[in-house]
């Protein structure tokens, strides 16, 4: 259950498009939002003149209240929810991670960052490194998606490691929605080693209290990224759901070479389960 979303900011577009995503989520599941926005460490040594740092610590703080006063007029307003704002400084993946298991935050919600927004997802980014190293799921929205009711959710896996807190996990965000998923077998070296039609899917999706599952073997033949993403664009799906804890499996799709090929990031959300 969800009561609590997370959502990092840096005052951009992009971060305020997801802000904007997890109010429409946090009203429909009746969860409260806490917005997060860390200030960098400056890089100084002791020559460096005290009232130069003073004069940059100012306008930090100038900066922060100012915004954050624009982003409630704007955003949150007239808003019937509960939220709460929060600063910190220091390096924002260690912040964000020590305020999430500070506050008992069940999810982040979070925009990617950059100019490019999906070199940003993929290669380095804040919005990676958070979802790799998140203990709770996270939400990543690309820059041109905007909230909308879910009503096909994709599951890419390989089968290579137990599923079960993925299940139940994938099953409670389609349950908000009444959404169908698709569970998209990605073919890999083990599927020589067990039968991939009476997979954990297979045998225990039953177990989840959760009916709309679709189990699909996608062809051979071509890459990974393609078949995943013409999968998404015939079926219409607007979001993708992988499972962390498959570290070979997650680490093969956010490769460097494969970044130019995962376009479909742009246009959808990507939700990481962690293990």
């Amino acid at each position: 259950m969800i009561t609590k979303i997370l959502i990092p900011t840096d005052f951009s577009n992009v971060a305020n498009n997801a802000l904007q995503y997890a109010i429409h989520l946090a009203k429909k599941i009746n969860a409260e939002i806490h917005i997060l926005y860390v200030k960098n460490i400056p890089i100084m040594d002791n020559s460096f003149p005290n009232n130069v740092y003073q004069s940059y610590m100012l306008e930090v703080e100038e900066f922060t209240k100012k915004s954050f006063a624009e982003l409630t007029s704007k955003y949150l307003k007239d808003v019937d929810l509960n939220y709460e704002t929060h600063t910190a400084f220091g390096f924002i993946n260690d912040e964000i991670q020590e305020f999430v298991a500070t506050n008992k935050i069940d999810l982040i919600i979070l925009g990617t960052t950059g100019a490019s927004g999906l070199q940003e997802i993929l290669i380095g980014s804040n919005a990676a490194s958070v979802a790799s190293g998140a203990e709770v799921p996270v939400l990543i929205i690309p820059p041109t998606s905007t909230f909308e009711e879910i009503i096909h959710l994709v599951y890419a896996t390989d089968y290579n490691e137990p599923e079960f807190p993925a299940v139940s996990r994938l099953a409670y965000f389609a349950s908000l929605y009444d959404a169908d998923v698709s569970v998209l077998h990605i073919k890999s070296d083990y599927d020589d080693l067990f039968d991939s039609e009476h997979n954990f899917f297979s045998r225990n999706k039953d177990a989840a209290e959760f009916t709309k599952w679709k189990i699909v073997k996608l062809p051979e033949g071509h890459s990974i990224i393609e078949s995943i993403n013409t999968f998404i664009t015939d079926n219409h799906s607007n979001m993708i759901v992988m499972a962390k804890h498959n570290r070979n499996f997650f680490d093969r799709l956010f490769h460097r070479s494969l970044s130019k090929q995962m376009a479909y990031h742009t246009k959808i959300p990507l939700l990481v389960l962690n293990k």
